[in-house]
């Protein structure tokens, strides 16, 4: 993988020394120079001029971080983090399906999304799980390898200086930058390959002739090329000869290239999965959930919160600053009926003293008939497997299985339940680690209580297609594409009523009222809405929200983008959250106004929504093929024809 020095760096400022002051008694320092967490064992404190080196599996620095003193070493260990005194994050971790091992970084501040008047199925937990478990895994395919690797040297070598045109030259990197070059990011390789108004006609239409998968193999080339291969790459990138024809997974160095693969919905007609690559180097956000049902917040003017970084807060006039009012969480794992994909749920439900509702009581010799099906046993993951496992011996009674929901009418409810412990308090490490960065980036001390206030105000939205219950038609709520802005006063319009599709928890579509549902929420209907409003006021929040369900009638996303939308935004910075920012630059179109069969339809109340160019531009830092991900007709609902 290449590494990218900028030309401009910015001096730091983190020492060594200072970040021992911050942390005082809560870590250990060793002769070899550097420290060790009292409270976990396996989070290592660095000086500042710390060298991380995965193939020699060694961390070097100075000793104590002190100029000009003894260098020192240790080695790099799995299930290790190694935190710079700016509070960046490192660990070592392996590919899931690959024998490779990688170094992971992860920024010392966070970004909380928050996700307020949130109907039921509309993704509050959703926002909070970990992308690892939609995430599938596959060679990277090449079809004729002499074929498809001629058009790959023909696409990185090309000239690319004319491709732009010459009122976007002035504030974009220069595009003769040739693909392999050192001063090109695999984020600006995919910008160039992907269409944009930006570029001339004739390179958009270049760029559209490119088939899918020769575009991932040259952003695999680009993400695995080192500048000491030169123009001599080719022969690092082969196949195996099966049979006596060349095969089709393309290899580095004899070793079997593998991508990543999220599911982004479904087709609705056929049901078909909606598969796409990731990038090469995504790695999934590291993630600690913050909220569920029942949030208590508060808000403060932004100088009442110690040491919170201008740059990531300075925009806002006060901060909403939110804590976790439940012990556990009332969970519906819409997803555990497919085993083996909710891996968290699994783990849950595999563990004593579950308290869960609408799961089938199965008797010892009906879980041992289940272990018998290979096909669906052996999908599980390795805990539900073992509690399966134990629930078929003799005597073991009446059990449940998490892909086995209750049958009502002779089909699986659609809403099952569990109570969850709150994952901060299960697995505390998580936040640990989260304040334990962001203390050293924001220069407070352990004896200051480290806030994470608001920084993206994200409601979800649960849509439904056109459907029939007893005969009774169902009017279809899938208008929104898949990120929507609003402003006041349509936000709070939309908060008050709560519009919901038809929802597994509810007895219809209509207005769930989640702001002001008694079970949960014992404060006064319009003592609540109004401090909801006047928070929005002042902290100045954008008030965005995102799709779950359905996207027109034809694309069924389920909770696939609520998994998505945090790994956006915490690729964003600020500013390019900033809605005034978005529409400025044609990333939010206006919906308006329109006369539909002589009626007035009130359009506008749907506010903004994200543009192909924002699919282009932000989307890019996650897939290869942005633009397929979310195509016209997905960012347009009403052109889809159901």
């Amino acid at each position: 993988m290449q590494v990218l020095v900028p030309s401009h760096a910015v001096e730091n400022t983190y020492t060594y020394e200072k970040a021992v002051s911050l942390l005082g008694d809560t870590i250990t320092q060793h002769n070899e120079g550097y420290a060790t967490d009292n409270r976990f064992s396996n989070i290592h404190l660095l000086p500042q001029d710390m060298e991380l080196n995965i193939q020699k599996q060694q961390a070097t620095f100075t000793k104590f971080g002190k100029q000009g003193g003894e260098k020192a070493s240790i080695r790099l260990l799995p299930n290790h983090i190694y935190v710079h005194p700016s509070g960046y994050k490192v660990r070592v971790e392996r590919h899931p399906d690959a024998a490779e091992w990688f170094l992971i970084g992860t920024l010392a501040e966070p970004t909380f999304c928050h996700k307020p008047s949130t109907v039921s199925g509309g993704g509050k937990s959703e926002i909070s799980k970990s992308l690892n478990d939609a995430v599938i895994y596959g060679p990277i395919f090449i079809g004729d390898y002499d074929t498809d690797m001629k058009l790959v040297e023909e696409i990185i070598s090309r000239d690319y200086s004319n491709c732009m045109l010459d009122e976007f030259k002035a504030i974009h990197s220069d595009p003769s930058r040739p693909i392999l070059s050192a001063g090109r990011t695999l984020g600006s390789v995919i910008k160039l390959l992907t269409p944009d108004d930006m570029y001339t006609k004739e390179h958009n239409e270049f760029v559209d002739k490119i088939p899918n998968h020769i575009r991932a193999i040259v952003f695999a080339i680009k993400s695995h090329y080192k500048q000491e291969m030169g123009s001599e790459w080719k022969p690092k990138f082969t196949v195996d000869i099966t049979n006596g024809v060349p095969g089709h997974e393309l290899k580095f160095d004899g070793r079997t290239m593998v991508g990543s693969y999220l599911r982004v919905g479904f087709l609705g007609s056929s049901g078909a999965r909606r598969n796409f690559k990731l990038r090469q180097d995504f790695i999934s956000a590291d993630k600690v959930q913050m909220e569920d049902d029942i949030t208590a917040s508060v808000v403060v003017p932004q100088d009442y919160v110690p040491g919170l970084p201008k740059s990531e807060y300075g925009k806002y006039p006060s901060l909403k600053v939110s804590q976790n009012c439940e012990w556990r969480l009332f969970q519906r794992p819409d997803d555990a009926i497919i085993p083996g994909y909710d891996k968290q749920t699994e783990k849950d439900m595999s563990e004593t003293g579950l308290f869960c509702s609408n799961f089938q009581p199965l008797e010892a010799s009906k879980m041992k008939e289940l272990t018998q099906q290979l096909y669906f046993y052996d999908m599980f993951t390795q805990e539900m497997q073992q509690h399966m496992k134990d629930a078929a011996q003799e005597g073991a009674g009446k059990n449940i299985c998490s892909a086995k929901p209750r049958l009502v009418d002779g089909k699986p409810t659609k809403n099952p339940r569990y109570l969850q412990v709150r994952p901060d308090v299960s697995m505390p490490k998580d936040r640990y680690l989260a304040e334990f960065g962001a203390r050293l980036y924001r220069g407070i001390s352990h004896e200051t209580c480290c806030i994470f206030p608001v920084a993206g105000v994200l409601g979800g939205r649960r849509n439904n297609p056109p459907d029939e219950l007893n005969g009774v038609k169902i009017r279809p709520m899938c208008v929104y594409n898949p990120i929507h802005f609003q402003e006041l006063p349509e936000l709070f319009m939309d908060y008050v009523c709560c519009v919901t599709g038809k929802s597994p928890s509810t007895t219809g579509a209509g207005s769930e009222g989640a702001l002001s549902k008694g079970p949960f929420n014992a404060i006064g209907a319009t003592a609540d809405l109004n401090n909801m409003l006047v928070s929005m006021i002042l902290t100045d929040y954008g008030g965005f929200s995102s799709a779950a369900g359905w996207i027109g009638p034809k694309y069924k996303v389920d909770h696939d983008i609520s998994l998505l939308i945090p790994e956006l935004w915490c690729r964003m910075t600020p500013q390019e959250r900033d809605p005034k920012f978005l529409i400025k630059n044609g990333y939010l179109e206006k919906l308006d106004d329109f006369e539909y069969e002589g009626r007035q339809v009130p359009g506008s109340r749907l506010g903004y929504r994200i543009t192909k160019k924002f699919v282009n531009y932000f989307f890019c830092r996650i897939f290869d093929n942005p633009s397929g991900v979310f195509e016209t007709d997905m960012l347009q609902p009403e052109t889809q024809v159901s």
